[in-house]
């Protein structure tokens, strides 16, 4: 049986189709028959017409072979219109039920399949609930653990532990409400609202980035903007910070950079800080490099898209975690001038 009834021009060449055969094979059988049970090869091929063409197929495989009948076999006349009539309400009452187990056959196939995607939607998105909270988990470790071992207070850890958590959170609120995704525009606006947004200049066209991009990439704007306050252009009066980005193909190109503050000069050793941008994007295939120039700090991502197909691997937001790579990978380091 067909997963679907035919259309209903198809239903009713089969239909007749059915009728004429069956009145055909009557005929042919007359010889042995004579003129008894004139009706019989005709429910056969009501039953198949009904669940095969559903009501209309039944119902022009009544029609025709009533018609064909009443001129091939059983003249229609006073003494035989009982007969006719018996055989046109009970052909109508076998039409009806196999054309409505046929229909409701169909619907529970139909229904079976759809419970079937739902079923496999359902495994694959607690799979990915279950990665995602594996990769929150990670992260939050890591930033606690880092920001605590690097701060110099228990004080100045839970300042750092709290904003870099906010930071993250914002992010993924914006994740949420674009169901899965979000534009960087956003991303960036959010990330800065903490800092003297009048101090940014923000120049970008809109791109689409995915889930692991954007906490990725909250972390690193909410490092780059904290040190720029403390060390960077954002901690001198004239100090401003340029943040623009081009689309290239799948991935858009953003720099990061600060002129007007105080004079920079590179940190003398390589921190939790300097991790962070060597894996923050590489999982998803991106890239990010940071450059202490003595006008300020330039930093260069390359940020892929929600459609390049390269975003749902394990971790920090990327790859499986080791004990070592976790905190390294996942958490904002402390300050430039303490861990950069």
């Amino acid at each position: 049986m067909p997963a679907r009834a035919p259309r209903p021009w198809q239903s009713i060449a089969l239909g007749t189709a059915f009728g004429g055969v069956a009145v055909g094979i009557r005929v042919v059988a007359d010889t042995l028959l004579g003129g008894n049970v004139p009706f019989l090869p005709m429910f056969p091929a009501l039953l198949l017409a009904a669940i095969l063409g559903g009501y209309v197929g039944g119902a022009a495989c009544l029609v025709a072979s009533g018609i064909g009948a009443a001129i091939f076999l059983l003249p229609l006349a006073a003494d035989t219109l009982a007969v006719h009539i018996g055989f046109w309400t009970a052909g109508a009452l076998v039409v009806a039920v196999a054309a409505g187990m046929a229909d409701s056959v169909r619907k529970l196939r139909l229904s079976e399949a759809r419970l079937g995607e739902a079923q496999a939607q359902l495994r694959t998105l607690v799979g990915e609930l279950a990665h995602r909270n594996r990769n929150a988990l990670f992260v939050i470790m890591a930033i606690v653990r880092q920001s605590a071992r690097n701060a110099a207070s228990p004080a100045e850890a839970e300042k750092l532990i709290n904003a870099r958590l906010e930071a993250l959170l914002r992010a993924q609120d914006l994740v949420v409400q674009g169901e899965g995704g979000t534009d960087l525009h956003r991303v960036v606006a959010v990330a800065l609202a903490p800092f003297d947004r009048e101090r940014f200049d923000i120049v970008g066209p809109s791109f689409q980035i995915s889930a692991d991009v954007a906490g990725g990439l909250a972390l690193l704007f909410h490092e780059l903007a904290t040190n720029a306050v403390k060390y960077g252009a954002l901690a001198a009066p004239q100090g401003r910070i340029v943040v623009r980005w081009a689309v290239e193909g799948q991935r858009a190109r953003l720099d990061w950079v600060e002129r007007g503050g105080p004079p920079l000069t590179p940190p003398s050793r390589q921190g939790f800080g300097a991790r962070l941008f060597e894996v923050a994007l590489k999982p998803q295939g991106g890239t990010a490099e940071r450059r202490f120039e003595p006008e300020g700090v330039v930093c260069e991502l390359m940020i892929p898209g929600s459609g390049s197909g390269a975003d749902t691997v394990d971790g920090v937001i990327g790859t499986p975690f080791s004990e070592a790579a976790a905190p390294q990978a996942a958490a904002s380091s402390a300050v430039a001038g303490v861990a950069p």
